[in-house]
């Protein structure tokens, strides 16, 4: 049976990009490009976006309060790091050698509890508002665009590789909502720290000869023309068929496949990131980016600890996130690609100050902790404060709108831009969100 959170939605209870009314890859392609592409990203930046599902307890990890009751700092000790003056939890000791490369801003703040719609605000800027067509026991529910899809409207592309990936599945209100499904993600529905670990749609059945492939092409040319007289499509710059084409591309591109190829990579390196689901996640993110992805989404689920909190974290949550995370950086600033590579860790919300009577914490919308690294960011500090509980905002509150706005503001896309949806009204990405402006040089 599949686990399910404390608000009863199955973690799998939601359609994916490969199933979505039957949306191709040619599909996305071929939206992509009937959208057009205005307010293109001036930076050649890209983003591998970590997204940590459940709620992360940014007490027991980034904000630590020593002097605190029992009940509230928990069992876990700050350690020292790579940078004077920056303590980090005891159980993150690989992430304490590389505070130098990021920042952690401790200041977040939301006002709602409610898993789906955490997800909402912190995968896009926007909190989806209340009542209306948001349904909050779906987790495909975007009513405003993920940062994700902006960036594959907005960002530039220059590969033959999708521009927004999700791994190992489709991430919690990753979708498009208004830009359409051309610019949702393409999903990579399998753990790549698995033995058989393989990516569907980007390689040939092996049945399929050259010469029966070269067949295939030239029937999908005849439907993409008849399709076109059918459809009145004639309108557009370039026919279906280009667009199949170019998703044929992606699946015959030597670069391309080997950019999910991640047996490529020497065991010395996979083991440094961790034979786990997201030591290995982050590696197939370094590859994808390296390739040209612009987008590469991870989720790592399973983190609300209204249990047993201090036994989850310890034992089987932080360990991955501490290894994966730390080697990610070290790797992208080992071959020259941390600047030009954006890394957020981010949540849909933080854990309670008070230790519950189970052992554990609950949801805390009011105060949690976000990491960014990478992209041209200030490296080696910490950005705003919470009171002696971890429970307020008494420096600097960041909000999700503002976290919308640096993201773009670091990937040289303009936070201000607005689009219209297809009623024609006018919606800003950003939301009026400002970039934390202390992260930028």
């Amino acid at each position: 049976m599949l686990p399910q959170y404390c608000d009863g939605i199955d973690r799998r209870g939601f359609l994916r990009l490969g199933s979505l009314a039957g949306i191709s890859l040619a599909d996305v392609l071929r939206l992509q490009h009937a959208h057009g592409a205005e307010g293109v990203a001036k930076k050649d930046v890209n983003c591998i976006f970590i997204f940590i599902i459940g709620g992360m307890a940014h007490q027991d990890l980034w904000d630590l309060k020593p002097e605190a009751p029992a009940e509230i700092r928990g069992d876990f000790l700050p350690i020292h790091s790579k940078v004077p003056g920056i303590d980090v939890s005891e159980i993150l000791p690989h992430v304490a050698g590389v505070t130098d490369k990021l920042a952690i801003l401790r200041s977040l703040t939301h006002g709602d509890p409610d898993h789906t719609a955490g997800y909402h605000v912190m995968m896009t800027g926007q909190h989806p508002g209340f009542g209306g067509n948001f349904n909050r026991n779906v987790l495909n529910n975007n009513m405003h665009p993920s940062f994700g899809s902006m960036v594959a409207k907005l960002g530039q592309q220059n590969s033959s590789l999708p521009p927004y990936i999700s791994v190992p599945n489709f991430l919690n209100s990753g979708g498009p909502s208004f830009l359409g499904p051309g610019y949702a993600p393409f999903v990579i529905e399998a753990d790549p720290a698995a033995p058989e670990f393989s990516v569907r749609d980007v390689v040939l059945p092996e049945s399929i000869t050259s010469d029966r492939n070269l067949r295939r092409q030239t029937a999908m040319r005849a439907m993409n023309r008849f399709e076109q007289q059918v459809e009145k499509i004639s309108r557009q710059e370039h026919s279906l068929d280009t667009f199949y084409q170019k998703a044929y591309q992606l699946m015959t591109s030597q670069a391309a496949k080997q950019a999910f190829e991640i047996d490529r990579e020497s065991q010395a390196t996979r083991d440094a990131y961790g034979m786990t689901s997201m030591g290995q996640c982050c590696l197939l993110a370094r590859r994808l980016v390296e390739a040209g992805c612009r987008f590469v989404s991870i989720e790592n689920g399973h983190w609300d600890t209204h249990r047993k909190n201090t036994e989850s974290l310890r034992d089987l949550l932080v360990p991955a996130l501490d290894q994966g995370l730390a080697a990610l950086l070290n790797d992208l600033e080992q071959r020259g690609q941390l600047d030009s590579t954006l890394v957020v860790l981010t949540t849909e919300f933080g854990r309670t100050p008070r230790i519950n009577t189970m052992a554990g914490r609950d949801h805390w919308p009011q105060a949690f902790s976000v990491v960014m690294a990478g992209g041209g960011l200030k490296r080696g500090l910490t950005i705003g404060a919470t009171d002696k509980q971890a429970a307020s905002i008494i420096d600097r509150p960041i909000t999700p709108a503002d976290m919308a706005a640096t993201l773009l503001h670091a990937l040289g896309i303009d936070p201000g831009v607005t689009l219209l949806t297809p009623l024609g009204r006018p919606v800003q990405l950003a939301g009026g969100g400002r970039p934390v402006h202390e992260l930028f040089l």
